[in-house]
C-alpha cells in the first residue's frame, strides 16, 4: 500500500521549495569540499549527509519569513469564496491573480 505522500500531488510551491533545497545541498556540499578551506576541507561519503543536515537545519529560519509574507498576502487576497465574490483588496473576481500566484 502506498503512503499518503506518494499519492499526494505536490503544489508548485512545494516543488519549488524542494528544488531550492536540493540546490542548497549541492552548494553546501561544494562549500564543504572547497580546497580553499585547506585543512578544514571535508571529503568522503559523509559530505552530502552533512550538507543536507546543514541545509535542513537552516531551512526553517529561511522559510519562516517567506511563509509569513505569503500568509499575510493571502489574508489580503483570499483564494476562495463564491464564484460571484470579489477580492476585498483588488476587487477582481476570486481567486484574483495574486491569490492564484500564491497558491
Amino acid at each position: 500500500m502506498s503512503t499518503w505522500r506518494a499519492q499526494a500531488r505536490p503544489t508548485r510551491l512545494a516543488e519549488d521549495m524542494d528544488a531550492a533545497h536540493r540546490l542548497g545541498v549541492g552548494a553546501a556540499s561544494a562549500g564543504l569540499q572547497d580546497a580553499a578551506l585547506g585543512a578544514a576541507r571535508l571529503t568522503g561519503d559523509g559530505v552530502p549527509l552533512l550538507a543536507d543536515a546543514a541545509v535542513s537545519s537552516a531551512t526553517p529560519f529561511l522559510r519562516a519569513p517567506l511563509l509569513s509574507r505569503i500568509s499575510r498576502a493571502l489574508a489580503l487576497h483570499p483564494p476562495g469564496g463564491d464564484p460571484e465574490d470579489t477580492c476585498p483588496t483588488c476587487a477582481a473576481p476570486v481567486p484574483c491573480a495574486t491569490a492564484r500566484a500564491l497558491t
